[in-house]
């Protein structure tokens, strides 16, 4: 059983225009995330997906430079591109991550991995917003899983239809709002570690970019 983390990230940003990239204490952002990762017990791989868009260009070569795999896909269908990525990269399980989270925590996604192994689920995902903060977001599901909702959302009949976009471009969406169809768990965090919830750690705005690198660099 292969464990594949699959971290999304492009350069279009709209609120903040090539915000991975950025740079805090002198490297860019999305080192930090993908850093992170490499300290988890449980994965195996760790790939980059982004788009064939030449404006990814920078963030592709980057991530190469400092010895991680790069998948590049579809713009706009982000599932079409976990799909592929999973294939070529052959992960049983797979961890989505998002590129704007410098403070991903390698202990929360580890725990996510347990109670998606030891319980059965078809996705585990942190409690986010409820329970967590925005920055700590993990979900974790099974290549089965994924390429059962692929089959759905983009077959010949569904792919060009309006009401189906959103399953495209937002990978997980179609699993956690059809728990009909399948096991869907929650990691929780507790509200003595979580007090401030409202308080965004992912990196959305330029605000949030000098919040996140005021946080990096006490940890120096």
């Amino acid at each position: 059983m292969k464990v594949l983390c699959i971290v999304q990230a492009r350069m279009g940003s709209e609120r903040l225009p090539g915000k991975v990239m950025k740079e805090i204490n002198g490297q860019p952002m999305i080192s930090y995330t993908l850093n992170s990762l490499k300290k988890s017990r449980y994965i195996d791989e760790i790939v980059l997906a982004t788009s064939t868009l030449e404006i990814n260009n920078p963030l592709a070569e980057y991530v190469e430079s400092i010895n991680f795999n790069v998948f590049r896909g579809d713009e706009d269908n982000v599932l079409e591109r976990y799909k592929l990525a999973s294939d070529k990269y052959y992960g049983d399980v797979i961890i989505r991550v998002t590129g704007d989270c410098p403070l991903i925590d390698p202990i929360i996604v580890d725990h996510v991995v347990t109670k998606f192994l030891m319980y059965d689920y078809d996705y585990v995902r942190v409690d986010v917003p409820d329970s967590f903060q925005r920055g700590f977001d993990v979900e974790v599901f099974s290549k089965e899983v994924l390429n059962k909702v692929y089959d759905k959302v983009c077959s010949r009949e569904n792919v060009s239809r309006e009401e189906y976009k959103i399953f495209k471009e937002h990978v997980t969406y179609y699993i956690y709002t059809h728990k009909d169809e399948f096991k869907v768990g929650y990691i929780k965090g507790e509200d003595k570690y979580f007090e401030n919830k409202d308080i965004n750690l992912s990196v959305d705005t330029k605000e949030d970019f000098e919040r996140i690198k005021q946080i990096l660099k006490l940890k120096l």
